[in-house]
């Protein structure tokens, strides 16, 4: 248990120190506001895209992909339902607008990639890897489509009405697209020519710290009185790290039965922090991006406590 703790606090805090360093070059002003607003359409439109395209590829066969296509139903109804919940919420507590989307796409939608795959990883070993993809598949999802076009709805621009054209615009988004692209081939059996494979790799790499600097420097540019947990807040984490894998396990004993390693990192998956590009996309749709920051930055602080007590629960049960 040591091991997991170390582990999952060096995963984190590493992420601290990068988001750390946005925020003191904002506070320097060696990263200015023009600067600032680059991040979110340089990972969406540039990073991403190769990044999920790149992940896909390497992490699933064909033959894979396949046979764990069943377990996907778990991760989708429980991301499905916590968004609806979240929708609930804002509309039970009268939520102001700019926040909307984004409470209810942060209460459903969760780091997987950039925290949960190192953390399963360390935790179950790499015979974990295609679990965490499958999640990972559906949270992408989700984040791309609905997830996406909700945040936008929180923007200063008047939306558009939801249709089949809107619709088309979230699936055809750039990072979608990438993602989709993986798919097709690992299905088609194609591997893409090499050069292309690395050179998608390099700038895929990208996205992380560009996310991650991109929080510091929103941080950065907010007075520290914005920055207290309220209600918002106070329901997120709920919904992150309690009710989420609640849901995951419930669907698990009534709705489709699954091996005890999915559902351990299915368990671990829908309990981690809010995503990096919640905050991203809050700013390119403009809207409280402040808020997404601090959403992102305080439920990853906190899953540094969360994750070890799911080790201590699965422990304590013999799973």
């Amino acid at each position: 248990m040591g091991a997991v703790l170390l582990k999952t606090a060096e995963g984190v805090l590493s992420l601290y120190i990068v988001g750390l360093l946005g925020f003191i070059l904002a506070k320097r002003r060696f990263i200015g506001p023009e600067a600032k607003m680059l991040f979110p359409k340089l990972v969406t439109v540039v990073t991403l895209p190769p990044f999920l395209f790149v992940s896909v590829l390497r992490s699933f066969t064909r033959a894979e992909l396949l046979h764990l296509i069943y377990g996907i139903v778990i991760p989708i109804t429980s991301i499905l339902l916590l968004f609806f919940l979240g929708v609930l919420y804002t509309r039970i507590f009268n939520v102001k607008k700019e926040r909307r989307g984004l409470i209810s796409v942060g209460s459903a939608s969760s780091n997987t990639i950039f925290i949960g795959l190192p953390v399963n990883i360390a935790l179950f070993g790499e015979q974990a890897l295609p679990y965490v993809l499958l999640y990972f598949f559906a949270n992408t999802t989700f984040f791309w489509t609905l997830g996406n076009y909700s945040l936008s709805l929180d923007g200063v621009r008047t939306p558009e009405k939801f249709s089949g054209i809107v619709a088309a615009k979230s699936i055809l988004s750039p990072p979608m697209m990438g993602f989709a692209l993986g798919i097709i081939l690992i299905i088609a059996g194609k591997t893409p020519f090499k050069p292309i494979m690395d050179a998608c790799s390099m700038v895929g790499s990208l996205t992380t710290p560009l996310a991650l600097l991109f929080i510091g420097t929103t941080l950065a540019g907010c007075a520290l009185s914005s920055l207290k947990p309220d209600r918002d807040l106070v329901w997120i984490l709920l919904a992150r790290f309690v009710l989420s894998p609640l849901v995951v396990v419930l669907l698990a004993e009534t709705l489709v039965s699954i091996p005890t390693l999915m559902l351990k990192v299915f368990i671990i998956q829908s309990s981690l922090p809010a995503p990096a590009n919640l905050a991203l996309m809050s700013a390119y749709h403009g809207s409280d991006s402040a808020y997404g920051g601090l959403v992102v930055s305080i439920s990853t602080l906190l899953s540094l406590l969360t994750i070890p007590c799911y080790m201590m629960i699965f422990n304590f049960l013999k799973m």
